[in-house]
């Protein structure tokens, strides 16, 4: 320690977030109980798995390294050395910044190591005056509360090598930042756009194209803002085929609406819009004017593999033994993807697009075999519903079904025999997925069940029934119905029979403590002194619940409040998902989001929470495609012996925030005061 120059330390307090924040008084006070070290360069200051810091490190001068060494186990290879020193750098820590506090707050031991990379003066602020500015101002508990979301984040930055998942034979490995997931789109598009106006023949534009060797013209108002684009495709399909006069303008044959992306979007997601919308291109604008064309061979180009050909494959098939011969490449195509990783809302949102898409060509296949077989067509419009975790768009690699379906009213004395036709259509369409690797549901929950293929007015008043009378089978009905979507709709069903649920809802609010106290049934498998409670016997002894005890309680939380408070797909969110803005939101992360901002849990919380929900997402995912290499058939279990030091460390993390979750929950909803 060396003499403390108190005016010199307040000058250089006054200016580190948060204690900027501190009126006059209380940085005097403050800066009265610190003192000064010296650390040397390459001193170890806090060591991974060592007891809490007893101080918060503000460095003056210099900077530190936070690093994570993983336990390697007899066999395993050596983690990828950063920096030359064997261990996994995570982050620097330069002049103004802080470390010590995660740990110090929680009382636990050390997430990470921290040590001095090059010579480092460091203020130390004692725990018990830190901890106290945490308890008593906001901008200091917002600043420093335990963030679960910024650890693992730091991880899956400087530890992407480790946290490669493993490989299959044929194919080539990925870390989590893969250059399509984690690059925008202006790092990828093209930047050389070429325009023309609406006035400018087929001919002219064509010519165009073959001198500047391209495969796209944007059609642009002479202000600049898009109108449609030509491709390739279009002037073979649109013009070629259909003999079309060559002195046309382009306006005839362009294609839009035009579908455009943000400069600053990820490529995956353009990659998602490509396939949703079924285009080879998207055109980037900013400020309403063209900035550039992203191609899927742009994407092609950076991932080895681009799913929207395999898209228009799935659309182009003609029966449903060609679809069933198209799901082996699927799963090519979707673990290629799902290796090249990233955050779990994109890996869910691709095989989420897969499985629609399969599933709305096997209804429309099925609804021609059935005409052509006489036995005609739909008699009324009806909606396809998804439900659980499809229903959430959370669905990993193939789960069993969860379907039904809804049908238009009609009379009574009809309604039978209209029934009768839907559920030989269904039980086609449950067959076909079946065939197509979806195994059919255990419970029975599919839209060849009587009792889930009904009317719209029948199912109002089976929610109805449910939220008036929450016995144990309404409550286990709520968690896997309520989580509904239309996934092929011939009219707005799902959007009167939500306007029917939020009504039910308000007149009966004792159904929500109900609902909640049900969703603390699973609890994080954490004992005493945080150790992981593994199941006792059976097939799976040793083992954890990664879905039971990991994600079933975030998902089941997040339905409770998101039902409360009647979340519905607004602004970014509706258009991403291309949802009515009356429509209630089932999936998960957006349910959190939404909770957040109207303050039911705090920005922090639901931070972690996606954090939690995202790492075992993905952990679960690697697992399934482990046992799928090893022609195994993939379970939702997980020896914790089997992890990684720092696998087990981020699910002890998940497990901890979800504990605090839940305790939320039963403290908003009062969940004692029932049965």
């Amino acid at each position: 320690m060396s003499d403390f120059p108190f005016q010199r330390v307040l000058e250089f307090v006054r200016g580190v977030v948060p204690f900027d924040s501190l009126g006059e008084e209380d940085l005097l006070r403050t800066v009265r109980g610190m003192t000064i070290a010296f650390f040397p360069k390459g001193e170890v200051i806090i060591q991974q798995g060592g007891p809490p810091s007893e101080n918060l490190y503000i460095i003056q001068s210099g900077s530190a390294r936070v690093s994570f060494t993983p336990e390697v186990k007899a066999g395993e290879a050596e983690p990828p050395e950063k920096e030359d020193t064997g261990d996994i750098l995570v982050d620097v820590r330069a002049e103004g910044e802080t470390f010590g506090a995660v740990s110090m707050l929680q009382s636990r031991e050390a997430l990470f190591t921290v040590t001095a990379r090059e010579d480092l003066i460091c203020y130390l602020l004692p725990a018990d005056i830190f901890k106290e500015l945490v308890r008593s101002r906001g901008q200091f508990e917002r600043h420093f509360s335990s963030s679960l979301s910024r650890n693992l984040e730091a991880v899956r930055r400087g530890a992407a090598e480790e946290c490669r998942l493993p490989l299959v034979e044929g194919m080539q490995g990925a870390s989590l930042g893969a250059t399509l997931v984690r690059s925008p789109v202006k790092d990828l598009m093209s930047r050389e756009v070429l325009t023309c106006l609406p006035a400018t023949t087929i001919r002219a534009a064509a010519r165009l194209m073959t001198q500047k060797r391209v495969g796209s013209v944007v059609v642009v108002e002479s202000s600049g803002a898009p109108l449609g684009i030509i491709t390739d495709t279009d002037l073979r399909v649109r013009v070629v085929a259909q003999g079309r006069d060559l002195d046309q303008s382009v306006v005839e044959v362009m294609s839009r609406p035009l579908h455009t992306i943000g400069p600053d979007e990820y490529g995956f997601e353009a990659l998602l819009a490509m396939s949703r919308h079924g285009t080879d291109h998207i055109v980037v604008t900013q400020d309403d004017r063209v900035a550039g064309v992203i191609s899927n061979h742009d994407l092609q180009t950076v991932s080895g593999v681009s799913p929207v050909g395999l898209i228009n494959d799935i659309d182009n098939v003609a029966s449903l033994e060609e679809l069933v011969k198209l799901h082996s490449k699927i799963d090519r195509v979707l673990e290629m993807f799902l290796r090249q990783g990233g955050e779990a809302r994109m890996m869910l949102e691709l095989v989420t697009e897969f499985n629609d898409r399969l599933t709305i060509r096997l209804i429309e296949l099925t609804e021609s075999e059935m005409e052509n077989q006489g036995l005609g067509n739909p008699p009324v419009p009806y909606t396809w519903m998804a439900l659980g975790s499809e229903g959430r768009k959370e669905q990993t690699l193939r789960t069993d079904q969860d379907n039904a379906i809804i049908f238009t009213n009609v009379p009574e004395e009809s309604q039978e025999r209209i029934r009768k036709w839907f559920l030989s259509f269904a039980e086609r369409v449950v067959a076909g997925l079946e065939r197509c690797g979806f195994p059919r549901c255990l419970g029975g929950v599919m839209a060849s069940n009587p009792e889930w293929c009904q009317s719209e007015r029948d199912w109002r008043r089976t929610f109805n029934s449910w939220i008036t009378n929450p016995d144990p089978r309404a409550l286990r009905m709520a968690g896997i119905f309520f989580d509904y979507r239309e996934i092929y709709a011939e009219a707005d069903h799902l959007e009167k029979l939500d306007e029917a649920l939020r009504a039910t809802m308000e007149d009966n609010r004792l159904f929500l403590r109900f609902l909640a106290k049900n969703s603390l049934y699973n609890k994080p498998p954490l004992g005493f002194l945080r150790q992981f409670v593994v199941l006792k016997d059976g097939e799976n002894k040793n083992k954890l619940n990664l879905k039971l005890s990991g994600l079933t309680p975030i998902v089941d939380a997040a339905r409770v409040m998101a039902l409360d408070q009647k979340v519905e797909a607004t602004g970014a969110r509706a258009r991403l998902h291309e949802e009515s803005p009356r429509r209630l939101v089932t999936n998960t992360l957006d349910r959190l989001d939404e909770i957040a901002r109207r303050g039911l849990i705090k920005s922090d919380m639901a931070a972690d929470l996606r954090e939690a929900f995202s790492f075992i997402t993905i952990l679960r995912i690697s697992l399934h495609l482990e046992a799928r290499a090893r022609g195994e058939v993939p379970d939702n279990f997980v020896d914790p012996a089997n992890l990684n030091s720092l696998q087990r460390k981020m699910l002890k993390e998940s497990f901890g925030v979800i504990s605090k979750l839940q305790e939320l929950l039963e403290h908003r909803y009062q969940t004692w005061l029932v049965a």
